[in-house]
């Protein structure tokens, strides 16, 4: 991956929606290049999708998990990202392991999720920290 893909990529992380031929113009190159470059960054898995953010009046939460340390931290993790409502989840190092990004309609909705999280035999603890407010930041 070179400057000019990586500058495709911030473009395209502030505004996925950003046409092709505008990203060209910012950066002095042809839609052409462009739509080759997005293309070959998706086929190579370096774009894994495209997505949205949105304003509203859900309940935004960032649920911490930590497991019992002969667990297998991968396929939590992919059973967490199925769930409705988590957005993302990440394997992190630290005090936890795993940390899901939950975005529901109401604080009963988070619960539910939390409370299935801790049926878990191998989940040891959670934390939840609300999300009070966001700011999207340059790439």
């Amino acid at each position: 991956m070179d400057n000019l893909d990586k500058n495709i990529i911030a473009i395209m992380r502030r505004d996925s929606r950003c046409p092709f031929v505008e990203i060209a113009n910012q950066l002095g190159v042809s839609e052409g290049t462009v739509r080759s470059r997005v293309h070959k960054l998706t086929e190579e898995g370096v774009i894994r999708g495209f997505t949205i953010k949105t304003s509203s009046k859900n309940v935004k939460a960032l649920v911490e998990i930590k497991i019992d340390v002969n667990t297998d931290t991968q396929d939590i993790a992919r059973e967490l990202a199925g769930y409705e409502g988590v957005t993302e989840v990440f394997e992190v190092t630290g005090d936890q392991d795993i940390i899901a990004i939950v975005d529901v309609e109401s604080s009963q909705h988070l619960n539910e999720i939390i409370e299935r999280v801790r049926r878990y035999d191998n989940i040891l603890s959670t934390r939840t920290r609300l999300i009070l407010k966001e700011h999207y930041g340059e790439v």
